[in-house]
């Protein structure tokens, strides 16, 4: 998707909060360019009977609703539960705080925000298999793996941020696996998953990153579990497993 340009939208979330945490600083910019990921909802009914044809709600439980559609691509088609980073300015009087670990903007009184660029995030389904190494065995090295989202009545999600070594990235495939061949999820009370990828062949020529968000459902998170064990084909440090606690 083309990125989109200066798209108007009206927040209309009851909190007027923002703040841009330690996962997502490494995305901005520029000083004026706001960023934060989120994900898009077609089903979400407004207090007041306004109705659009979907909304971003951000991972800093902030609703964002389209006003000019005719403005975004034609191409564009919204997924509900699709995710994305949106590059964006504040049209408006804010205020600034900073210390050591993060960075949190009040706004005043704002009109608009104007997007800069849209972001398209991979969003994928864990996979049950009882061959996850026929999803592939190539290696990747994570960059960031983190827990967001929940708010406004979303999901919760899985994201994560990698290097592949690549010559034509799309080529490539990934999955979160759960391997059916075990005998209990969980270990030590966290849930055991895998990741795979497949360069198809794809000759080793150059870093990308790639962008990933799962879902949280189902029996990863009943009550009880701790958080995920996800064992991943590392560059640089081979078979190596990432503990998230929720």
């Amino acid at each position: 998707m083309k990125p989109t340009s200066k798209l108007t939208l009206l927040i209309t979330a009851a909190a007027l909060l923002m703040t841009l945490g330690s996962c997502s600083k490494w995305l901005n910019p520029d000083e004026n360019t706001r960023v934060v990921w989120a994900t898009i909802i077609t089903t979400y009914d407004m207090p007041a009977g306004e109705e659009y044809p979907y909304y971003f709600i951000t991972d800093d439980s902030l609703l964002y609703c389209p006003m000019n559609h005719a403005s975004i691509d034609d191409d564009f088609e919204p997924v509900d539960g699709q995710r994305l980073i949106l590059y964006y300015k504040f049209h408006g009087t804010s205020t600034q705080e900073e210390s050591d670990e993060e960075q949190t903007l009040n706004p005043g009184e704002i009109k608009y925000i104007d997007i800069i660029q849209m972001q398209m995030v991979d969003t994928k389904n864990f996979v049950f298999t009882y061959e996850p190494d026929t999803l592939g065995t190539d290696r990747v090295e994570p960059q960031y793996l983190w827990l967001a989202g929940g708010g406004l009545g979303t999901k919760r999600y899985l994201n994560l941020q990698l290097y592949i070594q690549a010559f034509t990235p799309d080529k490539h495939t990934f999955a979160m696996a759960y391997d059916l061949n075990r005998e209990t999820p969980l270990e030590d009370g966290y849930y055991c998953l895998e990741f795979q990828h497949d360069a198809n062949e794809d000759p080793m020529y150059s870093n990308y990153t790639t962008l990933i968000s799962y879902p949280l459902e189902g029996p990863c998170i009943e009550e009880g579990v701790k958080g995920l064990k996800i064992k991943v084909n590392t560059i640089n440090q081979g078979l190596k497993v990432y503990t998230i606690d929720y």
